[in-house]
């Protein structure tokens, strides 16, 4: 099964799951969206897709890593 999910890190503490949801949805429908605190300043996305083409998409929007 191809990776459908990326992680976006350094984001601010103060971005919430809408905002996240509404940059990555450019690059198509997102399935689940899962926020971790990395320190006190910053929290890691975990975004997943429907469709494992928009994970391609996405990587190029962003500073982001393909979880495999």
């Amino acid at each position: 099964m191809p990776t459908r999910t990326i992680k976006v890190s350094n984001i601010s503490k103060k971005a919430t799951k809408l905002e996240i949801k509404e940059f990555f949805s450019f690059s198509g429908e997102i399935e689940h969206i899962e926020l971790q605190s990395d320190d006190d300043w910053s929290q890691a996305a975990y975004v997943t897709f429907k469709d494992p083409e928009a994970l391609d998409t996405a990587l190029l929007l962003s500073v982001c890593t393909q979880i495999q």
